[in-house]
């Protein structure tokens, strides 16, 4: 397969599990301030905007965080890299760049999202009532997702996706678990929105029951091997992937995502609020980082033009 055929697929894989999550985190917010006093409403969506590192960008152009300035900002504009649309944009460029080597129902089902956007259906649905707007977009994603499951050989071009995918979603986890730890870290309401966030209210307390303590869902969070949102399931998932496309060795991905996930397996998870646990969340996020970097450097360590693909440094 040609590097930047590899590297097409990983990033269609990142950005439609961007888009997935963000959209997920935008409807559970949206539950969240609802629930909020209306002077205490604007706090929720400054929490999501750290927990995507968008804040600056945020206050370029809005004054306030309200739920249709967030839809516009996250959902709606193309012209902002952190948007959902952009996302989508992004992740059909590379279909259309890779599609001799995609099956058509993945090609349709992203032109299908992406036709959403343009047409400007999602803006209405997202104007009048914002969780019809959320639920169009997840469906989407789902619907994408499964078309990488079923119509998809296990080879090469899917093994790459799949890499891009648990990659992202690694990040995104981390991201949050660092932004609530910093604003709640001992609110155990504002860990079962996590939870919410990542699809994993029911599996969290289907195996701790609901009166769980919050260290147990940083645990759950970081290091359950079964739950898909885990940190440690997502590397783990990644390097046995990675380890199945490194055909020789001198890749040093492998080896660098060997490195981080060993660090997290084998680790003590410290008390929430003690600096040792934000040192050890910090260290996941920037060695997932590592990892897509390193990936990156392998796919063209035998030449090759690396900027056919414009690579993105989270």
């Amino acid at each position: 397969m040609l590097s930047r055929h590899a590297e097409g697929l990983f990033w269609i894989g990142r950005y439609i599990e961007r888009a997935s999550d963000v959209t997920r985190m935008l409807d559970v917010a949206y539950d969240v301030q609802m629930e909020r006093a209306p002077s205490a409403r604007e706090s929720v969506w400054r929490d999501l905007l750290d927990v995507l590192y968008v804040t600056d960008q945020f206050a370029d152009d809005h004054d306030t965080a309200t739920t249709d300035a967030m839809n516009q900002f996250l959902v709606l504009d193309a012209g902002n890299p952190n948007s959902v649309a952009n996302s989508v944009v992004l992740a059909r460029t590379n279909i259309m760049n890779v599609r001799d080597v995609v099956p058509i129902e993945l090609l349709e089902s992203i032109n299908r999202l992406h036709t959403m956007f343009v047409s400007g259906h999602l803006a209405d649905e997202l104007s009048s009532n914002p969780h019809s707007g959320y639920s169009l977009v997840s469906t989407h994603c789902r619907t994408i997702s499964g078309a990488m499951f079923d119509s998809m050989a296990r080879t090469d071009g899917y093994r790459f996706m799949m890499m891009g995918r648990f990659l992202e979603r690694a990040e995104m986890t981390c991201r949050t678990i660092d932004v609530t730890r910093s604003v709640a870290p001992n609110d155990e309401a504002a860990w079962r929105a996590v939870l919410r966030s990542v699809s994993g209210l029911h599996a969290f307390t289907q195996l701790y029951g609901a009166l769980a303590e919050v260290d147990e869902v940083v645990r759950f969070l970081l290091m359950d091997r079964n739950f898909p949102y885990s940190v440690l399931h997502c590397l783990t998932e990644c390097s046995s992937e990675l380890n199945i496309v490194s055909t020789t060795g001198t890749w040093q991905s492998p080896r660098t995502i060997g490195r981080v996930k060993s660090e997290l397996e084998f680790s003590e998870v410290p008390e929430v609020e003690s600096q040792e646990f934000k040192a050890l969340v910090e260290r996941m996020e920037a060695g997932i980082r590592e990892v897509s970097q390193s990936f990156h450097d392998d796919l063209y360590q035998f030449g090759g033009d690396a900027t056919l693909h414009s690579f993105e440094s989270l």
